[in-house]
């Protein structure tokens, strides 16, 4: 009887590993098409906007424009989500370590990068090569405020008052490194003064001492202050920004009252995972801007007291490295950071 061979024909043999390169190829092509795909469609389900603040702070209503806008644009829910604590640290990276598929987004501060790298050296993320910035949605102007125990209307009398008391005024802020804290240093430069320091953990509670008349002075958010220098609890003393503030055009800034060129204030942005495909950080830049230069978040926005800030990403990285720089040199002087 014959035995058939089970050695396998040639042609087959070679067949195999075509077939093999075959359905990679195939798999591939499905891979990158599907990634096209998403990319193109994006979004397709929610997107989730980390919030560094707690709710009720002066960043509120550009969070509620921002979530609200990009939802009407997109056809999905933008959902903010608020992880306060650790001078934002917490947010950033959550932001930072997220699937960069353009669904985790940060809402982030300048602080977050010209200042705390200059506070913690073991931050857990980098600030330059782990996001990237899409867009500026707002900026939140600061105004220096006093009790009126202090007994002085405008920034000239103030200057007068600390420079009288011998042991210091005191002044409260948010937190070192924070926006209120910041502005302070850079005014006693400007000014030749010196004052005393009083960090509280957050922003609402300096400024209830401060209307408690515990602590005399302080630089708060306009959209903050604004109730309360409207029902007279706080003095208004002058603005930080270059232009008046339109809900208090009463109010000078700080560059009118003796400062030429002062300027001071927080902005905020939309940043993203940095391995995000440009194809979307393209989009979310080029929709973010499109709400910010609508008239309706312009308006309700600089009612409130925030300010309209736009621009590219690159003007974005530009204005972080030119920050980044003043606010080292203002640590310094004021004998902080690492």
């Amino acid at each position: 009887m014959q035995t058939r061979s089970h050695t396998t024909p040639a042609s087959v043999r070679l067949l195999r590993p075509l077939r093999r390169l075959l359905l990679a190829s195939l798999t591939l092509g499905m891979v990158t098409g599907s990634v096209a795909w998403a990319q193109s469609n994006y979004p397709n389900r929610p997107v989730k906007l980390i919030i560094p603040f707690s709710a009720g702070g002066a960043t509120d209503l550009i969070v509620r424009e921002l979530a609200k806008g990009l939802t009407d644009i997109w056809g999905q829910p933008v959902v903010p989500e608020n992880k306060p604590g650790a001078s934002g640290v917490i947010a950033v990276e959550t932001t930072a370590r997220a699937t960069p598929d353009g669904y985790t987004i940060l809402l982030g501060s300048e602080s977050f990068f010209s200042v705390l790298p200059f506070l913690n050296d073991k931050l857990p993320y980098n600030p330059v090569s782990d996001l990237k910035p899409t867009a500026l949605v707002g900026a939140v102007p600061m105004i220096l405020v006093a009790h009126p125990a202090l007994k002085v209307k405008t920034l000239p009398e103030f200057v007068n008052a600390a420079k009288a008391d011998t042991k210091g005024l005191d002044y409260a802020s948010s937190g070192i490194g924070a926006s209120h804290h910041m502005s302070m240093e850079l005014l006693q430069r400007a000014a030749g003064i010196k004052l005393n320091h009083i960090a509280y953990k957050g922003g609402a509670p300096a400024l209830q001492d401060v209307l408690a008349g515990h602590i005399l002075v302080m630089w708060s958010a306009v959209s903050t202050a604004l109730p309360h220098i409207k029902s007279g609890k706080l003095v208004a003393l002058a603005v930080g920004s270059l232009e008046r503030s339109p809900p208090l055009p009463n109010v000078p800034t700080v560059a009118e009252s003796g400062y030429p060129g002062f300027e001071t204030g927080s902005w905020v942005g939309v940043f993203a995972p940095a391995a995000t495909p440009l194809a979307i950080l393209q989009k979310i830049e080029r929709d973010v801007n499109t709400l910010v230069r609508s008239p309706g978040y312009r308006e309700r926005l600089i009612a409130a007291g925030s300010e309209i800030r736009y621009g590219t990403s690159e003007q974005v990285v530009a204005r972080m490295a030119v920050e980044y720089s003043r606010n080292k040199l203002i640590l310094a002087n004021a004998g902080i950071g690492n």
